[in-house]
């Protein structure tokens, strides 16, 4: 019996088929006459993704000195470049023909005042482009290996610089792709790191290669501008959890955007990506656009029927020029009178306490006075309750049933509906992709930059329509949809979240959004125990678990105001106290960390030094571990590291040693490279300590004080005063001072 032959993988039949029809129609550039060009010399950078690093070689290429088209951000150019082939090649025939079979590429350079930018910021960006397009091809050969009905295929893509042209300019590379594929489709955008997401389904594969990114990289990376011919892709933009791709990396509010849009079914069933929960309102917003047949996002339409032709290059930057915009500071996206809405945290210490004692004080809590019918009612309970408690995913969440396999209902029906091509037919179905803590923590994230974004009236296409209300009596977001992903947030553990839910539990409003208090109701234990829940969450930054701390201190504080009872216990306000102030000195330390980093990272050439914190190639395996640097030799070639994991040393070339970026240098409380006070024009954020670490050292010392602990009550004044004094509270520093005078032996 004859062994039953393997087919050969998806994307080498890709590259082949492509090949065989450049071979039989022949040179696609030859009117342009490009073998007449002088030949010149150029520097090939080529990224090596595994150990992230550089290196060149040189050859030869016949570039036209004319663009032949350009975008917002970029020119074009036709180039040609011949190569020896390997010994291992079994393809010679465009390596025997000179300049007229030589290989045929794009060359993409970055242009200011219409002239190519050789500055160094457009040469980061040309190695930057390149560095994107190898990230989402590891993404996409790890998404084939799972046999989805269609495969993915990045275009390769390098660097080549001009070293004989002034300013040595530097270009991105990659194989020219012709206009129409074997479908029959020209270029087609499929979703965008602005939230596009193309509706037809008949094209879901990159919409689920998307979402597969994100779960198979623990929520670190989502690979969004998914664009090309047929099934070849190219130009991508990588979104990661720490903003490291540039400017058009837009983070964990990119994902957001691309989950509020994408529409699960049944290929992202069977690839067992879990399903990214909506609220009801987000959900008849996407049910309304696949009825409509309409896509999300509709620039390029608009400019081709004002008579504009976009060719692919042209959309390509069109693409990229979403990014500066969807980059805008949410400031920016607000109208002036909305803006003083969310400076409602930028109050003192004095007058927060007032406001939690007088509703203390009320014999029955202020209840949410928002309008709402029986269902909403219940739906905001469900999001309260889900909100305290932890997240368990189940069965359930990958549309399944508990014997592992795919619900029916629902396949059937997407299947039945949906005119899909042979190629999109679910042929095989892969394991669940169980959330890791890593992920949870992204996603928490993710849930509350969706919050955020609501919050801000991003979306008011999922603003519910009031019965007698004209559209200028609706509210200014949809707050039932901020509230649905804060719960999510916090039943992640994401600390924002619980923090902004608790300062609506006790009518403090927050940051997030105005209107939560409109219908959430006051609630002090359910504030304390999401406070609670947001000092011990494990994740990072640890700003807003310190700011829980003090909020729940205050809690506490003023309930026994209130009461005139010892409830609660010193020992419990003890320690809340010592706590938070661990809290607040490990957000410091945090903050000069990112400082030192920035600061270092403005150099040219970042030097490493001993004691920096750094990830090393592992015995050069190709994975890198994080560990401090031991020694560095004199002439920096060579670095000595020290693992975290097991103590083990090593030393290494410096190019299989990088600084380690410290966890909270791009998060703040909106989870992004913007500051509260840079996103809403607000000195007081969610996340600002309403007490400073030296008012909790007194009020810690009066309390050791009451229980007998007279020398730990003697330093903590003397540590408060030291600090009052530093920063000017001259009163405070006198009278604690005196205090811990009074309390020496």
């Amino acid at each position: 019996m004859k062994e039953k032959r393997v087919g050969k993988p998806r994307v080498i039949e890709l590259l082949q088929k492509a090949a065989a029809k450049a071979a039989a129609e022949g040179d696609p550039w030859a009117k342009y006459n490009l073998p007449a060009i002088p030949a010149e010399r150029i520097i090939r950078h080529l990224y090596h993704p595994e150990t992230q690093t550089w290196t060149t070689d040189e050859s030869v290429v016949k570039i036209e000195r004319t663009p032949f088209t350009h975008g917002a951000m970029r020119h074009c150019y036709r180039m040609k470049k011949r190569a020896t082939p390997p010994e291992s090649a079994t393809n010679h025939r465009f390596h025997k023909h000179g300049w007229s079979r030589a290989l045929n590429y794009i060359a993409k350079a970055y242009h200011k005042d219409d002239e190519i930018d050789t500055s160094d910021e457009a040469k980061r960006a040309v190695q930057n482009d390149v560095m994107l397009q190898y990230e989402a091809q590891h993404w996409a050969k790890k998404f084939n290996e799972n046999g989805p009905p269609s495969k993915i295929l990045f275009i390769r893509a390098y660097v080549v610089e001009f070293p004989d042209r002034e300013a040595q300019p530097w270009f991105a590379v990659e194989r020219y792709i012709a206009g129409n594929d074997w479908y029959g489709l020209g270029f087609v955008k499929h979703n965008t790191n602005a939230g596009f997401v193309d509706t037809e389904l008949h094209r879901v594969t990159p919409q689920v290669f998307s979402a597969y990114s994100f779960y198979a990289s623990e929520g670190t990376r989502l690979v969004a501008d998914i664009q090309g011919v047929g099934d070849l892709y190219t130009d991508p933009q990588v979104l990661s959890s720490d903003y490291r791709f540039g400017d058009g990396d837009l983070g964990p509010r990119g994902m957001a955007l691309f989950f509020k849009t994408f529409r699960h079914n049944a290929i992202s069933d069977a690839a067992g990506i879990p399903i990214f929960p909506l609220s009801k309102n987000e959900l008849r917003v996407q049910a309304k656009y696949e009825e409509d047949e309409i896509t999300v996002s509709d620039d390029e339409q608009s400019l081709e029927s004002n008579g504009i032709p976009l060719d692919r290059f042209q959309l390509l930057d069109l693409n990229r020029m979403r990014r500066s915009r969807a980059l805008k500071s949410p400031r920016d996206l607000l109208q002036f009178e909305e803006k003083d809405t969310f400076k409602r945290s930028n109050i003192s210490r004095d007058a927060i306490s007032d406001s939690l004692r007088s509703s203390m004080r009320m014999s029955v809590p202020p209840n949410a006075h928002l309008l709402r019918s029986k269902s909403e009612v219940t739906e905001t309970q469900s999001c309260l309750d889900r909100a305290r408690k932890d997240l368990a995913f189940t069965h359930h969440d990958f549309h399944r049933h508990i014997s592992g396999e795919l619900r029916e209902r629902q396949y059937k029906r997407q299947l039945k509906e949906c005119e899909f091509r042979k190629t999109t037919i679910v042929r095989k179905v892969s394991a669940p992709i169980i959330p890791t803590d890593r992920t949870v923590e992204n996603l928490g994230k993710v849930h509350y930059q969706l919050a955020m974004l609501h919050g801000m009236g991003r979306f008011p296409e999922t603003i519910p329509e009031i019965v007698g209300k004209s559209i200028e009596g609706r509210p200014e977001h949809d707050a039932f949809s901020v509230l649905f992903h804060l719960s999510y947030a916090a039943s992640l553990q994401n600390s924002p979240a619980c923090l902004a839910l608790a300062r609506v539990h006790a009518g403090l409003g927050t940051i997030v959004s105005g209107l939560l208090n409109s219908i959430v109701p006051i609630d002090f234990e359910a504030a304390k125990d999401l406070l609670r829940r947001a000092m011990t969450s494990s994740q990072l930054p640890n700003a807003p678990k310190a700011a829980a701390g003090c909020l729940l201190y205050q809690l506490l504080h003023d309930e026994r105001k209130v009461r005139g009872e010892e409830i609660p216990s010193d020992n419990i306000l003890i320690r809340t106290l010592k706590d938070t102030i661990v809290l607040i000195e490990t957000a410091e330390d945090e903050q000069n960390k990112v400082s030192q980093h920035k600061k270092r990272a403005k150099k040219t050439i970042v030097r490493i030094h001993e004691g920096d914190r750094v990830e090393a190639n592992y015995c050069l395996e190709g994975t890198f571990y994080p560990g401090d640097v031991l020694h560095v030799s004199d002439d920096g070639q060579n670095i000595a590291v020290r693992y975290d994991d097991d103590g083990s040393e090593e030393t290494l070339a410096k190019e299989q040693v990088r600084l380690l970026i410290p966890p909270t240098t791009t998060q703040t409380s909106l989870g992004g490279p913007l500051s509260d006070e840079e996103a809403f024009g607000s000195e007081q954020g969610d996340d600002k300590f309403l007490l400073q670490k030296y008012e909790l050292q007194a009020e810690l010392a009066a309390l050791y004080e009451t229980t007998g602990e007279v020398a730990a009550a003697c330093r903590l004044y003397e540590l408060a005063a030291d600090a009052a004094v530093q920063n000017g509270k001259m009163q405070n520093a006198t009278q604690w001072s005196l205090k811990a005078g009074e309390l020496e032996p």
